[in-house]
């Protein structure tokens, strides 16, 4: 998607619908009220891609922020040995068949 971003007046989405609509192939395309941009219009390709995109920074954020936590819990010593653990899990699910 190019960053370049044409302006069209809004009285252009009535009359010039098609090439408005081609305009968002190459790049966004801001609608202006009264000389001021209102409305930003996108390609429905580059929309998902958009949508696409921010989901990914979103799990990467979430991911981040599991690994400041754990980085935390090791620095304040709330760790506990793997093999304490694999043996808590396993009671837990020893209780559990009963």
């Amino acid at each position: 998607m190019n960053h370049y971003i044409s302006i069209r007046p809004s009285k252009d989405i009535r009359t010039n619908y098609a090439q408005i609509s081609a305009l968002t192939r190459t790049s966004p395309v801001a609608i202006t009220v009264n000389g001021k941009e209102d409305t930003v219009l996108l390609s429905h390709e580059d929309y998902i891609d958009q949508q696409k995109y921010i989901s990914e920074l979103e799990a990467r954020l979430a991911v981040y922020a599991h690994l400041a936590q754990a980085k935390d819990d090791i620095k304040l010593g709330r760790v506990q040995d793997a093999e304490e653990t694999f043996d808590d899990i396993l009671s837990e699910l020893e209780r559990l068949d009963v």
